[in-house]
C-alpha cells in the first residue's frame, strides 16, 4: 500500500492505492502521525479526507491495525476526518471494529470537501 497525501484546497486528502496487509501498516501509521502534527501546528486546521478507492483489502490480515490507526488520528487530529468511496465490506468492518467511533462517510471525494450528505 502506498500512501499519497495531496493538499486541495482548504482540505488535506490522503489517497491509499494497493493492498492493506499487516507490513504496510508501520510506513502508514508514520504518514499518519506526521499528518496530525503537521494538522496541529497549522493555524487553521484542514479537513482531512481518506480516499479509499484505490485501497484492496486482501483478508483480514492488517485491517484490525489499520483501523486502529484510524481511530487514533480520529481521537489526535485538530480535525475530525472524513472518508470517501468506502467500499461496502470496508464500511461493515468500520462498524464491526470500531462501533463506538461514528465515521463520517461521504460517496465521493467532491462531497468529503464540500458539504455533501453523510452515508452511515
Amino acid at each position: 500500500m502506498k500512501t499519497k497525501i495531496i493538499k486541495k484546497g482548504d482540505a488535506i486528502v490522503v489517497s491509499m492505492n494497493g493492498k492493506l496487509d499487516y507490513e504496510t501498516q508501520a510506513p502508514f501509521r508514520n504518514d499518519l502521525n506526521h499528518l496530525i502534527n503537521q494538522t496541529k501546528t497549522d493555524e487553521n486546521p484542514k479537513t482531512v479526507i481518506f480516499n479509499l478507492e484505490n485501497l484492496e483489502f486482501v483478508g483480514s490480515s492488517g485491517i484490525a491495525n489499520f483501523i486502529q490507526a484510524l481511530k487514533d488520528f480520529n481521537d489526535n487530529a485538530p480535525t475530525k476526518p472524513r472518508f470517501c468511496h468506502v467500499k461496502n465490506e470496508f464500511k461493515q468492518m468500520l462498524k464491526g471494529f470500531a462501533e463506538e467511533v461514528n465515521f463520517e462517510i461521504y460517496e465521493t471525494e467532491a462531497r468529503a470537501i464540500g458539504e455533501g450528505a453523510t452515508f452511515n
